[in-house]
């Protein structure tokens, strides 16, 4: 007899993120022996597989509470009637925030990245494993009495008062208030001297130390100036990013109203949680986005990358509405995948030196069919990863594309490639081009080698040019000496000089220069006046280059055309090389056209 009830595997386990530790699910046979809070919400079956009641609140609680201290070492107590986090989606928010910090080029290990979380809930899981996983500091706030009191009891009992501070705030309360708060502005600087202080702490003596102490108890005579810290090791930015997940409905109606949107998905098979504060707002997450993102155009000197949490995928549209309204540098939407859920998260800057959108999501990669390349057995000498490799690289160095490896083993290798000139293009016509320049050379030389035979006569005409050059000069010395000698009126001689004696003179020199001409060979002509011209017009192509740079007073950036990933691995007893396009202005053609200059490569006969 079969059953009504549909099954719905966790597929998009495949797709959450690549650092994320829940990619393989977690043993409940190990929790159960470890933890015997866990471990009496359990039952067994014949075969001794643990089996945990999703539909009892009380033993979703308890798996998040013991996962937390077994993965984390983290003590939280989460209250009856608050939300319990499910983990794997906290932390794919946490690793993509952690990408784009990555790409914003300001994360290394002397860096203290700063961070808000908007609503942090009672257990204060964002701030908890941001601060203990990744080493950030994070100001989270909180409008729920009962839930900021837990979260303030969860970052006392693991001691982490230092990384986090929490405020009670009103509701929809988001940057600015919040930022320029006097109590916040110490905290911040006191994360920032910790950090230059554990970070030069190996190096540093006992007095440097004691310096760096009296420095952190000084905080109260540091100065502000317009919201921001008076300290020269500060960033331009006072914080690195903010984050939130807004409750997603505006009523419990619509709440309900989601859960028969889609009759294929099948009853939920978790327990839901959480208090009606933390499910639903006054016209939705729509609407409490839309308020952060106008919040963030005044913040946007302060903070440098924005991010949300998006619960519902038609809310994705009207929330780009209004990010187009407040004209970021840069925005971006991408996909947060884990069991049988998938949410979304948004990202916009002011920053325009960031693209956030090349950090792109392990779906969006996956899913993105490559190019394939197969490596011909007959035409490598060597038939393995490694050297298939050596020969693409050489074609990649080649093109004067920007190759870096992101990993390499003997039967495997990856690497992104970035291309701000379509160097591939018309080859042909290149070499076509070569040909002629290496031709016209080789004629060149031949005439070089003809004129050394007559290398004597050009000698003796070289040496009567030479004697008629100095009858020229000591002509035109006499002529500049007896110009001096005259004496008189000055304007009165540069007038006589311009309408006579200079007249004779420049003749005079330049009938000099024209026999000259007419004794000295073309070759040699083309010696004498080729230096001069070439600088002449050196210098003009630098100043005509120069002069639109001084008037714009910008430098323009390269654009990447195009960036993709390459992988060559050993398929069966074959080697291919995959391409995936990921982005630039060139398109997936681009990606198509670097390859076809790669078979042709491959099928180029060799010398």
């Amino acid at each position: 007899m079969t059953s009504n009830k549909k099954f719905v595997s966790s597929k998009l386990n495949k797709f959450m993120h690549q650092r994320n530790p829940y990619r393989t699910p977690p043993s409940f046979k190990k929790l159960a022996l470890n933890y015997p809070e866990f471990r009496k919400y359990c039952t067994y079956d014949l075969g001794g597989k643990v089996h945990l009641d999703f539909k009892n609140p009380k033993a979703v609680r308890a798996l998040t509470t013991c996962l937390l201290d077994q993965d984390f070492g983290l003590k939280v107590s989460i209250p009856d009637d608050r939300l319990v986090p499910t983990l794997p989606l906290r932390l794919n928010y946490l690793l993509w925030i952690e990408d784009l910090l990555t790409h914003a080029a300001h994360y290394n290990s002397e860096h203290c990245v700063l961070g808000i979380d908007i609503g942090v809930g009672a257990a204060c899981v964002y701030p908890l494993l941001g601060a203990q996983h990744f080493g950030w500091c994070l100001l989270g706030t909180e409008s729920d009495e009962h839930s900021y009191q837990s979260a303030h009891t969860n970052v006392q009992n693991n001691n982490l008062q230092a990384k986090i501070l929490l405020k009670k705030v009103e509701s929809n309360i988001f940057f600015k208030n919040l930022i320029n708060d006097e109590e916040v502005k110490r905290w911040m600087l006191k994360c920032k001297l910790r950090k230059k202080a554990e970070v030069s702490e190996s190096l540093q003596n006992c007095e440097a130390r004691k310096a760096q102490t009296a420095a952190l108890d000084s905080l109260s005579r540091v100065e502000f100036g317009n919201g921001q810290l008076k300290d020269e090791e500060c960033s331009t930015y006072l914080y690195d990013f903010t984050m939130c997940n807004p409750p997603f409905f505006s009523s419990e109606e619509e709440a309900d109203t989601m859960k028969k949107t889609r009759k294929d998905r099948g009853s939920p098979v978790s327990a839901p949680t959480g208090a009606i504060h933390e499910k639903v707002t006054p016209g939705g997450e729509v609407s409490f986005v839309t308020k952060m993102i106008d919040d963030s155009q005044l913040m946007k000197d302060k903070i440098r990358i924005f991010t949300t949490l998006i619960g519902t995928k038609a809310n994705i549209k009207p929330i780009k509405g209004a990010l187009s309204a407040a004209s970021p540098s840069c925005s971006v939407v991408t996909q947060f995948c884990q069991g049988r859920t998938m949410r979304w998260g948004v990202a916009w800057t002011y920053d325009s030196a960031l693209q956030l959108d090349q950090v792109r999501s392990k779906k969006e990669m996956v899913t993105n069919k490559p190019l394939v390349l197969m490596m011909p057995r007959s035409l490598m000498t060597v038939y393995s990863v490694q050297a298939a490799w050596t020969m693409v690289k050489k074609w990649l160095h080649q093109l004067k594309v920007k190759v870096r490896v992101l990993k390499s083993s003997k039967y495997f290798v990856s690497a992104n490639v970035k291309a701000f000139k379509a160097t591939w293009l018309h080859q042909r016509r290149k070499k076509r081009q070569g040909t002629r320049k290496a031709v016209s050379t080789h004629s060149d030389e031949e005439i070089g080698n003809i004129s050394l035979v007559d290398e004597s006569a050009n000698s003796t005409i070289s040496s009567k040019t030479d004697t008629m050059e100095e009858t020229c000069v000591e002509n035109m010395e006499e002529q500049m000496m007896s110009k001096d000698q005259l004496g008189g009126d000055h304007d009165s001689d540069t007038k006589t000089n311009e309408c006579g004696d200079g007249v004779s003179a420049e003749h005079s020199m330049s009938s000099c220069q024209a026999s000259c001409l007419r004794v000295n060979s073309p070759d040699t002509e083309s010696q004498a006046t080729t230096p001069h011209n070439h600088a002449q017009q050196s210098s003009k192509l630098i100043q005509d280059r120069e002069e639109p740079m001084l008037n714009t007073g910008k430098v323009e950036r390269l654009e990447c055309i195009l960036r993709c990933n390459l992988q060559m691995k050993q398929s069966g007893a074959l080697v291919s090389m995959e391409a995936y396009y990921l982005d630039g202005s060139a398109g997936k053609d681009g990606l198509n056209q670097l390859l076809q200059f790669m078979r042709n490569q491959l099928l180029r006969p060799t010398v």
